[in-house]
């Protein structure tokens, strides 16, 4: 089938471009169309079907999406939802809704809306964007069934054109960790890990600032690897990072952490990933993590806060340990509980390996989604119920 596939888009460094591209990949290898209609710093030189249109810094933007779409003239348009996408100053995303507008008043074609950040408590604009846009969509997807389970709730009415498809992940990995960790010059050590953007919520400090205590505990063979950066022009995340390089340079335990500062490609992030024997997630507030995923394609355990869809994907997967998002002392008894037992963390990796065959490997994430788009480009060529005919039966018969 032909589909329009609206999202960021490699080389822009950003966990939904990364999941579409691996996503879109397996699609297209299934004989699927796909053509990309993304930001303007997305894509390759030559790339083909690729329309780099969302250009939110242009009035008008929308209406681009729309004639690009028209052009393509797909069975399906899939978009993937993050509000920072698609803002426009203060218009909260909602340019969206013009187009999906008119492809609901044209009754073509079929839209279908991946939400990547839905939480248990939304706020009120949140609920009524996500309303609208339910409503003109023909089906939604959440990765976690707490997302699924809590927008009724959120919404006040039961919503009934959502669908769970968890996060996928590719199986296996042509990095070996002896040679992920030689690469980082860590050969012979055992590797606890951080990556991502630096952004508060992920806790990063919070593993830094024990990090004295833990490092003393574990031994001189235990190396803590910091890995990531702020974005360019985000105040915050820029603080944060000044504050996690000072926690580096004041710890006692300097030369056991090893940071590893940038905006990696695909390639350079599977290789830092792999080198990890486990990976700590200290968050205190996430919905889903593209992280968590990856770490399981390749293998590492997990430590991760006990928030929703963390919680979720580790208890499905058996693959780590979650402690509670806010008590430093379990988080403290995890890790030490992960790193000090060899056999404890060859488990884990092998469930981790099991879960993605079984469960989120890409291929079957890709078989959901094709069983979806049929489902709703059928629905959409039925026909409707004629209401003259059906306001002349009784209630009985309605």
């Amino acid at each position: 089938m032909k589909i329009a596939w609206l999202s960021s888009w490699p080389p822009r460094h950003c966990g939904i471009a990364t999941y579409s591209a691996e996503l879109v990949e397996v699609l297209r290898r299934e004989g699927h169309e796909i053509h990309i209609v993304c930001h303007p710093d997305g894509g390759a030189p030559n790339e083909k079907d690729l329309y780099p249109v969302i250009d939110t810094d242009h009035h008008g933007w929308d209406e681009a999406v729309y004639e690009t779409v028209k052009s393509i003239d797909p069975e399906v348009v899939h978009i993937q939802h993050e509000f920072g996408l698609y803002n426009t100053s203060a218009d909260n995303a909602s340019g969206l809704f013009r187009p999906m507008f008119r492809w609901k008043a044209e009754e073509k074609p079929a839209v279908v809306v991946t939400y990547h950040s839905v939480y248990t408590e939304l706020n009120f604009m949140i609920r009524s964007y996500m309303d609208v846009m339910q409503q003109l969509a023909d089906a939604g997807i959440v990765h976690a069934e707490y997302q699924w389970a809590y927008l009724h709730t959120n919404l006040g009415r039961i919503v009934d054109n959502v669908y769970v498809i968890p996060h996928g992940a590719s199986a296996g990995t042509t990095v070996s960790k002896d040679d992920a960790k030689q690469a980082l010059g860590l050969k012979g050590k055992k590797v606890l890990g951080m990556i991502g953007w630096f952004t508060f919520t992920k806790g990063f400090h919070r593993i830094l600032s024990m990090w004295d205590r833990l490092s003393e505990q574990l031994g001189p063979d235990t190396v803590l690897v910091l890995a990531g950066d702020a974005r360019q022009g985000d105040p915050n995340q820029i603080g944060y990072k000044k504050e996690l390089l000072d926690l580096v340079e004041s710890s006692k335990a300097k030369n056991s952490i090893k940071v590893v500062l940038g905006s990696f490609t695909p390639r350079e992030y599977e290789r830092i990933l792999a080198s990890f024997d486990a990976m700590v997630m200290p968050y205190s507030f996430a919905s889903q993590s593209g992280n968590l995923a990856h770490s399981f394609s390749l293998g590492v355990p997990v430590v991760v806060s006990g928030l929703e869809g963390l919680k979720a994907e580790v208890e499905a997967s058996g693959a780590g340990i979650t402690f509670q998002p806010d008590d430093d002392t379990e988080l403290k008894r995890a890790i030490m509980n992960i790193m000090g037992d060899d056999g404890l963390r060859r488990e884990y990796s092998e469930r981790a390996k099991r879960y993605v065959d079984s469960q989120i490997g890409w291929n079957i994430i890709a078989s959901k989604h094709e069983k979806l788009y049929r489902k709703v480009i059928m629905e959409k060529k039925a026909e409707p119920p004629d209401l003259r005919d059906r306001a002349l039966l009784g209630p009985e018969q309605r």
